[in-house]
């Protein structure tokens, strides 16, 4: 019984989360996604400060976003998942939407998902 009780404690701590990386966020995959956000999105949001910085800080922190296209003219957009069907078009997606106020600080920020 302690043998199995010091694995699972064992186990348990190393299954860390992962933490938040700009070489991993910035990593593109197979199909042009980024294969690390998902995992990522949690400590960033939960431990690194976003709301109040700048717009530089923002871009030197995460990069460009994705997206600007579909935005308000004070936001950005910054794609941590998208799932494709059996054709080319998603049938799930999931963002970090981050709005920025008239002098360039993060607002605010909320992640949105879609699907199909």
């Amino acid at each position: 019984m302690k043998l199995i009780f010091l694995s699972t404690c064992i186990l348990l701590i190393s299954c860390e989360k992962p933490k938040f990386d700009k070489i991993g966020w910035s990593e593109k995959g197979d199909l042009g996604g980024y294969p690390k956000r998902k995992s990522m999105l949690n400590d960033l949001t939960e431990n690194h400060k976003l709301k109040g910085i700048k717009h530089r800080e923002l871009i030197e922190l995460l990069g460009l976003p994705e997206n600007y296209s579909n935005e308000e003219y004070n936001a950005m957009s910054y794609n941590i998942e998208t799932e494709y069907g059996s054709d080319i078009d998603p049938t799930y997606s999931k963002d970090l939407q981050i709005k920025l106020t008239k002098d360039s600080l993060v607002e605010s920020y909320r992640i949105v998902e879609w699907k199909k």
